[in-house]
């Protein structure tokens, strides 16, 4: 088991005895009969039991989606689509960056549908995911205006992800700005979202060249 794990469990445990307890009281004060109480636990526990067997399995299936993510985002096709997404000029590549931001759009499908967390995103895929959807914001912008506005329904709702995309990077900007203040010295004074953006900025060519490999 993980430490992850050995900590749900251990909290479990907890509250399962916290909530006999409150039972047995309640039963006290109702004067209810021994019996009626054990019934009741009997009943209360294979119910339990299923809850914690339902948690450890969701646990497993966003293991195994984030091993299968981690697998395809560095597979040798992808390195060479993440080299490639980048200009001369270091700003996004327009032919070559769309199938990096597709697998992003993936990422952040995921995490809408609750297959995966958004901290387990943050852990793992986080620090990509928030720079390629900054560096990126024109030019995805100039996508979702293509799919909608060269429509003759101006009232077309975008068919593209991005929005997605959109919202997972916010949720990660705030991860990143809440676990760095945890980190700092008490002295420093908070970071906020726009102090991270500026690094954003200020460390843009140093994420390029990593990536170029």
């Amino acid at each position: 088991m993980t430490k992850t794990e050995v900590l749900a469990l251990v909290v479990f445990i907890f509250l399962a005895s916290v909530a006999i307890g409150v039972g047995l009281s309640i039963f006290q004060l109702a004067d209810l009969k021994p019996s009626d109480g054990a019934l009741l636990f009997a009943g209360l526990m294979p119910a339990a039991i299923v809850w914690w067997q339902v948690r450890l399995i969701k646990q497993q299936m966003q293991l195994q989606a984030i091993i299968e993510l981690d697998k395809e985002w560095n597979s040798p096709s992808m390195l060479e689509n993440r080299k490639a997404a980048w200009n001369k000029q270091n700003e996004p590549d327009i032919e070559n960056i769309e199938c990096v931001l597709e697998f992003l759009e993936k990422v952040s499908t995921f995490e809408k549908q609750r297959v995966i967390s958004a901290d387990l995103i943050w852990d793992t895929f986080g620090w990509y995911v928030s720079r390629y959807h900054y560096y990126n914001k024109d030019s995805i912008a100039d996508r979702r205006r293509y799919w909608v506005q060269n429509d003759d329904d101006k009232d077309r709702i975008d068919p593209t992800l991005y929005m997605d995309l959109e919202a997972l990077a916010g949720k990660l900007l705030k991860q990143d700005v809440k676990k760095r203040n945890k980190r700092k010295v008490s002295k420093q004074p908070n970071l906020t979202e726009d102090d991270v953006k500026k690094e954003f900025e200020s460390t843009k060519i140093q994420f390029i060249t990593y990536e170029r490999g």
